[in-house]
């Protein structure tokens, strides 16, 4: 029975008595009308948007039908928190729950929000059974408890939620157009001068960073740990000395993972992981940021060897080639594009910013006594 908390105005509830798993199922999604299919590779973490999807036409072997409004809960491996809200119909995965209201006791808006926080989270990582792919199940999913406000409480409790999201997707927008005019820069660099090329391994002899154990380290700069430590996807944490033969700043390039032959420049000093490649000699007239946006334009993880553990080697990188400009020349496009990524840098900062303000609302929802 639900049990009134928060001074009388929220009630306790069971998240299967107020949420229902939808039923609705297609054995031939394309003859009944069904164009896309979602697999849990299509939804992103933490993000609501369903951005990318299969074609049935093309086949599938998904049979969960879901449609416009219906809440999109990843159940295997739940800790990479991938939920999402539907705005077309299709077919999921069998790894998906496709979730609605039970009822008129609680508001379809706030129902993704609701799957947003971090005590739900919580439950369903707590209730998942298996080694290497852990799945949660709809019983034990059913019984997570929660408060749950009045229903005119839940309207402006989600039109705030509402309003939040749609500025992370306005700021999302920002963040992808900056880094893409980033990239397009580093390309027109690359494709303006043709006739004058030179190798990467003629300028500079890549080499794997040195072993340290990322997961003791501290993810925020201190006195004690202040030099950034540079993984196959950027920063993965922070050490207190940098790596002893690594020039001041420097290239990093992804060597292994999803993000392998992704290149970027250091701010200053760093240690570089066995993940990565950096210079360990570079051609004093070659500028560090020029060969990090040449790099990161070259596409690199085209060169990528293997599919389940992708790999870039040093090779690969050596081969690429890079406009032969003078040192003058390299510093006023390194310039140009420095000016572009730090506006792309802001943007990821105000993306953060916002991120954090929905997790504050959302804790507060999942406390019942607090106000959004």
């Amino acid at each position: 029975m639900p049990e009134a908390v928060a001074k009388g105005t929220w009630t306790k509830v069971a998240f299967g008595d107020v949420v229902q798993l939808s039923k609705e199922r297609s054995k031939d999604p394309e003859a009944d009308g069904i164009e896309r299919y979602v697999g849990l590779e299509h939804i992103e973490p933490g993000d609501l948007r369903i951005r990318s999807w299969g074609d049935v036409a093309g086949g599938t072997t998904f049979t969960t039908v879901f449609r416009p409004g219906q809440v999109l809960f990843g159940k295997r491996r739940s800790y990479q928190r991938k939920v999402a809200v539907a705005d077309f119909s299709g077919v999921c995965s069998s790894d998906i729950y496709v979730l609605e209201p039970k009822g008129e006791d609680l508001l379809p808006e706030l129902l993704p929000f609701i799957c947003q926080t971090d005590a739900f989270f919580e439950h369903a990582v707590g209730t998942s059974a298996g080694s290497l792919s852990p799945r949660t199940n709809w019983k034990d999913l059913a019984t997570f408890e929660f408060a749950l406000p009045p229903l005119e409480e839940q309207r402006r409790i989600a039109e705030v939620l509402r309003i939040t999201a749609s500025n992370i997707e306005a700021l999302r927008r920002l963040q992808l157009s900056t880094s893409q005019l980033s990239e397009a820069y580093g390309c027109h660099v690359l494709r303006s001068y043709p006739q004058a090329w030179v190798q990467v391994g003629d300028i500079a002899k890549f080499t794997s960073g040195k072993q340290i154990r990322v997961s003791g380290l501290p993810q925020e700069p201190s006195d004690d740990a202040a030099i950034p430590v540079y993984g196959g996807n950027g920063v993965s944490g922070y050490t207190d000395q940098p790596l002893a033969d690594c020039i001041a700043p420097t290239v990093v390039i992804g060597r292994v993972g999803q993000f392998c032959g992704a290149a970027l420049v250091t701010g200053g000093a760093a240690w570089i992981t066995d993940n990565a490649l950096y210079p360990k000699t570079l051609d004093p007239q070659v500028d560090v940021t020029f060969l990090a946006m040449c790099l990161k334009a070259a596409n690199l993880n085209r060169g990528k060897l293997g599919e389940y553990l992708p790999l870039v080697t040093q090779k690969v990188v050596h081969s690429a080639r890079i406009p032969k400009l003078a040192t003058s020349a390299q510093r006023h496009h390194a310039e140009q594009y420095m000016a572009i990524e730090q506006q792309a840098a802001a943007a990821r900062r105000h993306v953060e910013g916002a991120y954090a303000v929905l997790r504050q609302l959302l804790a507060s929802l999942s406390g019942g006594d607090k106000e959004p």
